[in-house]
């Protein structure tokens, strides 16, 4: 590894980098647009959508004979209304994960304090975290029900967290990366006890192991769309036994990220964690399916098409049963 530098890099106007862009081989047909757009999302954040047309093995950094500008913005634009549309679909599928993983473990473990009892969970520290959070976020809530409760109930399961709430309340404190740790947190035998693998199959996932990879998979992709970040050819967790529930004559975009190996099915990208979010938006009872809207957005901004392998959409993706029923 080379040596480190400082950073030394100038502030540049959003005219300069016009300048830098146009000399780097982007077309820029109007450069107040331009220098609008960059000034609006940061040339940092836009950065991003630049890479794609970037000539891989060029240095200094060179595009791609024929980019433009308004192809950069519009595959920007396309990522934009992609997190919209995912986020309407993820947040209906985490309330229905946080709601029925709470009311599961309030009926398994008949004890509606149960997120509090310690030998549920292994000792990896995240069922302290959690608590820790809910105990930080209740004691100064203003929302009435939080005062509601603390002026006049108690809990006397747990003297030391004696003014924490049931469950049902706790899960709506914790975000959505504590229910996730929390899910995967439970001691092996609990699973079994709590007849775990019952309740990933009432979201039609065949096991709860598959289950907490798949809600870890698509935490992160609310993340990327809740804080604005590139979602469309982003590396991902690849959602666990995903195959068993897409067609299999809908050939997977193929990869070889190790060149003495031979080529394998792309899992890390969007389209399986997609059809993992479909799976449980359908197992929640909602009946909406996201292939059309997909195909709408793709229609709207052509120049994603380009990038649908990088995005790990097959070919002939528009087949998959799961996406278009």
């Amino acid at each position: 590894m080379s040596a480190r530098v400082p950073y030394n890099k100038p502030y540049m106007s959003a005219a300069e980098l016009c300048d830098k862009l146009v000399g780097q081989g982007i077309t820029i047909a109007d450069r107040d647009f331009a220098a609008r757009v960059l000034k609006r999302c940061s040339y940092y954040r836009f950065k991003a959508y630049l890479l794609p047309f970037s000539e891989s093995s060029s240095h200094p950094r060179r595009y791609q004979a024929g980019t433009t500008f308004e192809q950069c913005y519009a595959l920007y634009q396309f990522d934009e209304a992609l997190r919209n549309l995912v986020f309407d679909v993820v947040g209906k599928v985490e309330v229905g994960i946080r709601s029925g993983f709470e009311e599961w473990m309030t009926k398994q473990t008949d004890n509606r304090f149960w997120y509090l009892d310690s030998a549920l969970f292994k000792e990896n520290g995240e069922q302290v975290k959690t608590v820790s959070r809910v105990r930080d976020m209740f004691k100064d809530s203003k929302e009435q029900f939080a005062e509601h409760y603390r002026s006049k109930y108690y809990n006397d399961y747990c003297p030391f967290f004696r003014d924490l709430p049931p469950g049902w309340v706790a899960i709506e404190l914790m975000t959505f990366g504590n229910v996730s740790k929390l899910m995967r947190s439970l001691q092996s035998d609990q699973v079994n006890a709590l007849k775990m693998n019952r309740f990933a199959k009432t979201l039609n996932v065949e096991k709860y192991q598959t289950l907490c990879a798949w809600v870890d998979a698509i935490h992160q992709v609310r993340n990327h769309c809740a804080h604005h970040s590139r979602l469309f050819n982003r590396n991902l967790p690849a959602p666990t036994a995903i195959k068993r529930i897409l067609s299999p004559d809908v050939a997977l975009v193929r990869t070889r990220p190790d060149p003495t190996k031979r080529e394998e099915d792309q899992l890390n990208r969007l389209y399986t964690v997609l059809a993992a979010v479909q799976q449980l938006y359908n197992g929640l009872g909602y009946d909406a399916l996201l292939g059309p809207a997909l195909v709408d957005l793709f229609e709207r901004y052509p120049v994603a098409k380009r990038f649908m392998p990088s995005m790990g959409f097959p070919a002939d993706w528009e087949n998959e049963p799961l996406f278009f029923r």
